[in-house]
């Protein structure tokens, strides 16, 4: 069905497939995923990333995952050392590397047109350096706020990772990228966070969460994630991707689920 003056399908999509990057894992103390609850449990959660290949050539890269080894210049510039972040790496190994999970799919960082970035934190945007011919798109909440943010807030975002020479095409709120693809705002984990929705061939949504989900105990209000920024506003998003979710039909992509692996396949798996 379309409406009165539309010239587009509304199942119409430029999305051909997804799919879902394993770029290493993390430790992290129960307590962030889950707010006041299992101090002092340690649990492992993944880095993930994904791969939206599209009709059109232009393909997207949601996130960028962790800063490449060879990246590293501790003899020019300490701050690019992950030997910052290194107690909260369980694993990260070459073919984490975000050129790697591509080459699985057998492409290039040349081939990425488009990266869009959930939020500056140092676990997402850390090979952002490796796609400087790539538009990105944050949100401008985000982007204003990574340059000097709330000092509680402040260690996971390391400036040199997304201040590295990028131009960044700045949105204010939720918008329609391409048929099939649209960011939604979603603050509370940070003050300008967004995660992506898409529709892909088949006609099945996927949302992919960023952090404004990191576990599926979230979807519980009484089970807020325990690292937001503002604990209100993550609430109010998890409600908002949960309506989406349950409206559309969809899936709710939730990114760091320690479980992720369990539900979803990885590259070089092709959702369509």
């Amino acid at each position: 069905m379309t409406t009165p003056g539309s010239t587009r399908s509304a199942n119409e999509t430029l999305v051909k497939s997804v799919s879902l990057f394993n770029l290493g894992t993390l430790i992290n103390d129960q307590s962030s995923l889950t707010l006041r609850r299992g101090m002092g449990t340690r649990v492992e959660i993944p880095v993930t990333g994904a791969f939206i290949e599209m009709a059109d050539g232009e393909h997207i890269l949601f996130d960028t995952g962790l800063l490449p080894h060879d990246c590293e210049q501790e003899g020019t510039d300490p701050c690019l050392s992950m030997k910052r972040f290194s107690e909260m790496i369980a694993r990260y190994d070459r073919q984490d590397d975000i050129r790697a999970r591509l080459a699985d799919l057998g492409h290039t960082p040349e081939d990425v047109k488009m990266v869009i970035n959930s939020h500056f934190h140092w676990d997402h945007s850390g090979g952002n350096m490796l796609f400087p011919h790539a538009r990105f798109l944050v949100q401008r909440t985000e982007y204003r706020f990574a340059y000097q943010p709330d000092t509680f807030v402040a260690r996971p975002y390391e400036r040199a990772y997304f201040d590295c020479g990028i131009h960044y095409e700045l949105l204010r709120g939720d918008q329609m990228i391409k048929p099939g693809v649209a960011v939604l705002t979603t603050p509370g984990h940070t003050p300008g966070h967004q995660s992506l929705m898409l529709n892909l061939p088949s006609g099945a949504i996927m949302i992919m969460t960023g952090d404004a989900v990191f576990c599926p105990a979230n979807l519980d209000p009484d089970m807020p994630p325990g690292n937001a920024h503002t604990t209100e506003q993550a609430i109010a998003s998890i409600a908002r991707l949960r309506l989406l979710t349950e409206f559309f039909g969809g899936d709710l992509v939730i990114c760091h689920d320690p479980d992720f692996w369990k539900k979803w396949q990885p590259a070089p798996h092709r959702y369509t």
